[in-house]
Order: structure tokens, then sequence, then C-alpha cells
């Protein structure tokens, strides 16, 4: 009998740490990936380090918080910190979109470490379903970016993310590992401003492991790949 008690418990404790909302998100405490961005020139711009926090609830909802971390690849200096909300609700994760606008229209990066400048993120939030189909679509999202510095706004500026769609599944390999993906390509078009193609793969209980943005004449503008992956 303490043998079958024993074996049943592990098998609940089991469940509940691989219980999860969304298919391709492992929501569990202190998950954490670590990414190297880099522009068209392969130099490495910015590390990223993500970590999950403060997961609450179970099967079809979910919220977390994912801390994320931007270091100085020459220092390891940390230039910026920011905490991101997700929430999943029936199977589907949403994301906040500050975790989308590291880079602008005109392909450079956002330094969120600038001193004195404050970004403000508003409107709708990008989800992943927890089922993908390759020729898949879903939904259109639109959000703002202001960013100010004391009384002074430098940008205030409204983006569509349009068209998106799973274009394929295929196989990627990175310093984390070999991972089977979902290729997810998408347009960005700015209010003041040309429009950037860009491409993301996501793999089942791995996450987001790669993303490529282009300009418009498919000329790539930087890329961001995992490195680490810590479940």
């Amino acid at each position: 009998m303490k043998f079958i008690l024993s074996f049943t418990l592990t098998l609940l404790i089991s469940f509940e740490l691989l219980a999860q909302c969304n298919s391709f998100i492992p929501l569990r405490e202190n998950v954490r990936y670590e990414y190297e961005m880099f522009d068209k020139k392969e130099k490495m711009t910015v590390k990223i380090s993500q970590t999950l926090k403060n997961v609450s609830g179970s099967e079809e909802n979910m919220k977390a918080t994912l801390t994320q971390d931007i270091y100085d690849p020459k220092k390891d200096d940390k230039i910026a910190s920011s905490d991101l909300n997700w929430t999943c609700e029936n199977g589907t994760l949403h994301f906040d979109m500050k975790s989308m606008t590291m880079m602008m229209d005109n392909g450079q990066e956002m330094n969120m470490g600038d001193a004195g400048m404050s970004v403000d993120v508003t409107g709708d939030e990008l989800d992943l379903p927890t089922e993908l189909t390759v020729g898949q679509t879903m939904k259109d999202v639109s959000y703002n970016i202001k960013m100010t510095m004391g009384t002074l706004t430098l940008m205030n500026r409204t983006y569509n993310i349009k068209d998106r769609k799973v274009e394929s599944q295929e196989s990627l390999t990175t310093p984390a590992g070999t991972f089977d993906c979902y290729k997810i390509t998408y347009v960005t078009t700015a209010e003041k401003g040309g429009a950037t193609k860009s491409a993301m793969w996501y793999a089942k209980d791995a996450g987001l492991i790669k993303t490529e943005n282009y300009k418009e004449d498919g000329k790539l503008i930087n890329r961001q790949l995992l490195v680490k992956l810590v479940k």
C-alpha cells in the first residue's frame, strides 16, 4: 500500500509540474531563456535573458510575469530591464507587446536603457494558439509606442501587424539544441514609415527559438537566436 500511495503521489506531483496552458510555452516557475541578437553584419548587438516568474493558475487559464534583462555583449553590463505580462486563456497565450518592440520600423534597435527615457506600449496583445498547422492564419494586431524623455516626446507611432501565417514546419538547430519548429511570418507597418517583414520560429514545450526581421526588399535587418533554455 505504501508503494502504491508513493507511486500515485509521484504521478500527481509530476503532472502538476508539467501541466501548462499552452503547448508551445512551458509556463512554469523559473523557466529561463537566453538569446543573442545580431545585426545584418552578424555583429552581436545585445544579449537577452528572460525568466518566468509569478506563474499562477492551471490547465486552461494561467498567468505569468516574464522578467527581461538586456545586456551589452561587450561588457556584460545590464542596460535595460522590464517585466512583461503573459496570460493564457483557453489554451491561447497572450503576449505583452513590450516583448515585441525592441526594433523600430527603420531597423534600429530601441535602447530602453537611455537615461531618462520612458517607453509606453499600448494596444492589442499578440496571441499564440496551443495548436498550429501549416497554412493557418492569425488575427491582425495594432499597438502604439510612445517614447518620452522628461516633457519631450521622442516618438509616438502606431504599428500594425498583419498577414500572420504559419508558413512551414522545419527543424532548427541552435546552441540550445535541435527543435521541431513552426515558422510564423508576418508584416509590420507603421503609420509614418515603410514595412518590415518578420519570421518567428516556435517549438513545442520550448517557445520562441529564432526571430528574423527584413526590410521590404528582403534584406536582413537583424536576428535573434535562442542560445540556452533552462526548464
